[in-house]
């Protein structure tokens, strides 16, 4: 086990530095890690921090399933074993989500759901597991239901604690991992340490944490916006960090590097001034958006999948030049969907 162990990490490293180069380069030195289905803009939630929901929402022109299997088939070529997804709410578009991960299932690869719970009875639960789901990620943004339901709305709480509950029983037969992912924001900061004590009660194999996006849709940012964490209680954050901080070294049940968790008061209180270091959005992953379009954080590159091939879409020029505004990007940033690192802090991330 060590041995297999030893190989996938230095796999990793591998990977990495293919990326760093790459983006040093600006030229894409191998496919993406992995690939990101935006099923649908459309959600049945009204979360505090997400803009995405107000985007127009058109059903009718949302990719066909039979186009997602041709890219889930191009994905399987090129080596990417990856596929995530995302909303809105995927679930929203239920069969068609379940489909997709049945069939990617069974071209080996690796299928992770993200989820507001809001779809998640024990009816659906039972089909990701039966589809061959790996990876169940369940936003929870408090351990407390007054706080989770300020955010995201009345009775969210119950659903979040009544899925996992309900996975966590039914995963005893199939392999499927379940994790929490915690928006920081001003409303649950205080609670940051409840949530990790209550995922390690409730069974989930880990934490994630992700410090707020002003505006998801990259349109406006506004720091004086109430989520925005301000004034004395950065310091409070600190203290609070520190001691996640301490939790990670001892047990590793949060996902986030040090160096992560390290920077999440400094982005707080830096604002746009903030940086943490080379963000690999343009070389590490591909995100689709509901109606076939490449985007990534806004920036382009203006590519829909309908009119080619992943592999050579990955390499057009249109692409190329969306790398380089991403490289001369000023947004302060900390979403977990891209990495972002420096030579240094990446070592000390897969080292660890």
């Amino acid at each position: 086990m060590v041995g297999v162990e030893r190989m996938a990490k230095l796999d990793q490293i591998r990977r990495y530095l293919s990326y760093m180069i790459s983006y040093n380069l600006n030229i894409p030195l191998r496919y993406p890690h992995e690939l990101n289905f935006q099923m649908t803009n459309r959600c049945p939630l009204r979360c505090e921090m997400c803009d995405i929901w107000k985007l127009n929402a058109n059903p009718d022109n949302e990719l066909s399933v039979e186009i997602m299997k041709r890219i889930i088939d191009e994905c399987k070529d090129l080596d990417i074993n990856y596929i995530s997804f995302v909303g809105g709410e995927s679930l929203v578009r239920k069969d068609d989500t379940l489909e997709l991960i049945r069939y990617a299932s069974s071209k080996g690869l690796h299928t992770t759901i993200v989820s507001n719970s809001y779809f998640l009875d024990k009816d659906i639960c039972k089909k990701l597991l039966d589809v061959g789901l790996k990876r169940l990620a369940l936003s929870l943004d408090g351990a407390k239901r007054k706080t989770h339901d300020l955010i995201r709305g009345k009775g969210s709480y119950d659903k979040v604690i009544g899925a996992v509950k309900t996975m966590v029983e039914l995963r005893k037969k199939k392999k499927i991992k379940i994790d929490f992912t915690t928006v920081v924001m001003s409303h649950n900061f205080r609670e940051l340490i409840d949530i990790y004590w209550l995922g390690n009660k409730i069974g989930v194999d880990q934490v994630f944490y992700q410090a707020v996006v002003l505006n998801n849709t990259f349109k406006n940012f506004n720091y004086n916006e109430e989520i925005w964490i301000n004034g004395k209680d950065l310091e409070e954050l600190k203290i609070i960090i520190n001691k996640l901080i301490s939790l990670k070294e001892k047990d590793n049940f949060i996902f986030n590097s040090v160096e992560y968790l390290k920077a999440i008061p400094r982005y707080f209180e830096k604002r746009e001034k903030f940086n943490f270091g080379a963000c690999l959005a343009g070389f590490m992953n591909l995100n689709i958006d509901p109606y076939g379009n490449i985007s990534v954080c806004g920036f382009g590159p203006n590519l829909n999948v309908m009119n080619g091939k992943i592999s050579d879409l990955w390499k057009h020029e249109k692409y190329n030049k969306t790398r380089i505004l991403i490289k001369r990007c000023k947004r302060p940033c900390l979403m977990l969907c891209y990495e972002k690192f420096g030579i240094k802090d990446m070592f000390k991330h897969l080292m660890s």
